[in-house]
């Protein structure tokens, strides 16, 4: 049976993976920003959003399991007709839906 400081542990791994991520894509966000045209970034943001947003929507037991699925999906989504598609990484697609979650077009509760 799982003790509290193994849940602990676990939830604290999870953070400092989804931290390590959101850094990711704020270092590709800067990284492109004087290199392609603007707003390309921008439209990867919007791609990310359209691939998860129904995963967010549907039903999750709690908080944690709506994140857990949601940076799934969005490290599943093809980006193939992306101009930045050789520069996205999974972590990159798990941040960027962290930056929207900052930026309140995703949320983690209901």
């Amino acid at each position: 049976m799982a003790t509290a400081t193994d849940l602990t542990q676990k939830l604290a791994q999870h953070f400092r993976r989804q931290r390590e991520a959101f850094y990711h894509a704020e270092s590709l966000r800067v990284f492109v920003r004087d290199k392609v045209e603007a707003g390309t970034f921008e439209n990867l943001q919007d791609e990310i959003y359209k691939g998860v947003i129904d995963t967010r929507d549907a039903k999750h037991n709690d908080q944690l399991e709506r994140v857990v699925a949601v940076t799934d999906r969005a490290h599943l989504l093809p980006l193939t007709a992306h101009p930045l598609v050789h520069n996205t990484f999974g972590d990159d697609k798990h941040g960027i839906c962290h930056q929207l979650a900052n930026d309140e077009r995703l949320t983690w509760t209901e």
